[in-house]
């Protein structure tokens, strides 16, 4: 069953066919964030040559909790959307976690995201 929903920013390239995702569920292991801006804000310090773990914290302090974590699991992706902020293109995608495939490596992450 599908529960838990999380945004992840996808770092690619973007292409011409960047709207054609496939809904089936993936295996994924990365940092995830509780919205978009968050996880825009994650990529921008990790891009500043900040490890995994810095950039988290720094999007912690920005929001005064924890609000992204690396997850292990399977999901599926529900929504992507490219934004432009400030001439920089992110593409934001939005994932369906499989509560039963989803193990959190840090503890203090939110289990259920919007």
């Amino acid at each position: 069953m599908l529960t838990a929903a999380i945004l992840a920013l996808n770092l690619s390239i973007i292409t011409a066919d960047s709207d054609a995702f496939d809904p089936q569920p993936h295996s994924v292991n990365g940092y995830f964030c509780e919205s978009a801006e968050y996880a825009m804000a994650f990529a921008t310090a990790f891009a500043a040559d900040a490890d995994e773990e810095f950039a988290k914290n720094v999007v912690g302090k920005i929001a005064k909790r924890e609000v992204c974590g690396r997850y292990v699991g399977v999901a599926s992706i529900q929504q992507q959307e490219t934004i432009i902020k400030k001439g920089i293109v992110y593409r934001v995608t939005a994932l369906q976690f499989r509560e039963d495939r989803l193990v959190r490596r840090n503890r203090r992450c939110p289990r259920s995201i919007f």
